[in-house]
């Protein structure tokens, strides 16, 4: 690549510029600390630091050429392109360096509050079984099965995601799930990819810390729709199908105006059965590993999605009956399926996921709910209260203790959810979340139903200025067990 290229790869956004037009350019990188010899150095303001502050140590590194948004901070005796916007710019650049061609792909796009991880693992799950896929998701990045790793954002950065476009392009592989964060959509990760499938699970408060109202964040979600050139699928339960900027719409839920209608939902604590209803009257007998309403909503999505992917119905059926689930998503903790109590594990985080995870769990439940949560730092304040009435309406016990508290005070995320607590109501703080875990379970009693929310799949616990401390409640709650059951065997 060089300035040529740059020249007319940017030419819609460009401003203004100064640099030879004969540059070579091999690298492209919005971090200082990956230039190299040929690098682009493009400033990206984000919310906690401004590449634009970082140009005097990328001259200093020895990048070759600066593309900048902000002209006041534009070094003009050294190679720079001023743009109107330099997300798109590293976008756009990100995409020209690894070739990638649109048109090759079929692009599949998750987004909501809840749901969507589940959602686009099972579209994913149905096409390497039928087809192939890549998965862009907050659990994992794959290529068909293959897992590379696990992302720190639900949506990686443009950079990475051209990455993953490109080794599917070098695999032949034509499918990309990608689950699509409000975070991802306002800072353009997603910038220019042209969704033949977007899907909108639901929309509920959350993520208020960094969107400046929930019109502001609703609005947001639905701007996918915007690169939308296909289907769009929305949840009727949900979302009101005339804010949503467009017009292909599909519908599904237990409305019964939907164009897919779930109905005779029916589950226990490790199945679930139902029926989808399409538009003709086709009657779809769906039997599923995972439970509750919200993922027979869930599934329905998916269906839609795969059925207008064109996946045959039978195919789609029996891949959804092969489908063990998510990682920390109502997840059974494996050694309780055979005593007298279950635990699960389940990533909910807003008042919405929290209220569904523990209605599933007083209906498939003949004993108590026991609620091990807490709540994230750095995030929404307002959903703690919140989720603590939640909490005192849907359990018997609870147990309120860390969750991720990064930088704000673990005390006082604690103070702000027992706000909600409803006093009448058993429950207990333990900030230490082991010891929180581990005496739910020796509180748990014949059928009695454990649920420890918030964290799901995730690795580490994190604490003041990036402190991360390995613990993963799956885990913790399994070697709780198996240490209770060996006492329990002498």
């Amino acid at each position: 690549m060089n300035g040529h290229d740059i020249i007319n790869i940017l030419s819609d956004i460009i401003i203004e510029h100064n640099f030879p037009l004969d540059m070579e350019i091999n690298h492209i990188t919005n971090n200082t600390n990956n230039i190299k010899p040929g690098s682009v150095f493009v400033c990206i303001k984000g919310n906690n630091f401004d590449g634009h502050d970082f140009i005097k140590t990328a001259i200093e590194f020895h990048a070759n050429l600066i593309i900048s948004e902000n002209a006041k901070k534009t070094p003009i005796d050294y190679p720079y392109i001023l743009v109107s916007d330099t997300k798109e710019a590293y976008a756009l650049l990100n995409y020209a360096y690894y070739n990638i061609n649109f048109e090759d792909f079929n692009f599949i796009g998750v987004t909501g509050t809840n749901g969507k991880t589940t959602v686009i693992s099972l579209i994913h799950h149905v096409l390497t079984q039928t087809q192939n896929s890549s998965l862009i998701s907050t659990v994992g990045i794959k290529l068909n099965d293959e897992l590379l790793y696990e992302p720190y954002n639900t949506t990686p950065g443009v950079d990475e995601i051209a990455k993953i476009i490109n080794l599917s392009k070098e695999r032949s592989i034509k499918n990309i799930c990608i689950e699509v964060s409000s975070h991802a959509l306002s800072q353009k990760r997603v910038f220019k990819i042209p969704f033949k499938i977007a899907i909108l699970t639901n929309i509920t408060r959350d993520h208020l810390d960094y969107h400046s109202s929930f019109e502001e964040y609703k609005q947001t979600k639905y701007s996918l729709f915007k690169q939308l050139d296909g289907i769009g699928i929305i949840n009727l339960d949900a979302i009101n199908p005339n804010e949503v900027p467009y017009d292909n719409l599909i519908t599904y839920g237990f409305d019964t105006n939907s164009d897919y209608i779930i109905k005779d939902v029916e589950y226990n604590n490790s199945q679930m059965s139902f029926t989808i209803v399409e538009p003709d009257g086709i009657e779809n007998n769906i039997h599923t590993n995972l439970i509750g309403e919200y993922n027979a909503q869930n599934i329905t999505a998916a269906f839609v999605a795969l059925i207008n992917l064109g996946i045959e119905r039978e195919e789609i059926r029996h891949n959804i009956s092969t489908f063990t689930g998510v990682p920390g998503r109502f997840q059974l903790v494996e050694n309780t399926k055979d005593i007298e109590y279950k635990v699960y594990i389940d990533f909910a985080h807003t008042p919405d996921a929290l209220e569904k995870v523990l209605k599933s769990a007083r209906k498939i439940t003949k004993g108590r709910v026991i609620l091990v949560f807490g709540a994230g730092g750095s995030a929404d304040i307002g959903k703690r209260k919140i989720m603590g009435e939640i909490a005192s309406k849907y359990s018997d016990l609870i147990i309120i203790t860390d969750d991720d508290p990064k930088d704000d005070d673990p005390d006082e995320i604690i103070e702000q959810i027992l706000e909600g607590i409803n006093k009448e109501k058993t429950y207990i703080v333990i900030r230490n979340r082991k010891t929180a875990i581990k005496a739910a379970i020796s509180f748990a009693s014949r059928d009695d139903i454990i649920i420890i929310a918030g964290r799901g799949h995730e690795k580490f616990q994190l604490y003041e200025n990036g402190r991360k401390i390995p613990f993963n409640d799956y885990e913790v709650a399994y070697d709780i067990v198996q240490k209770f059951r060996k006492v329990m065997k002498r």
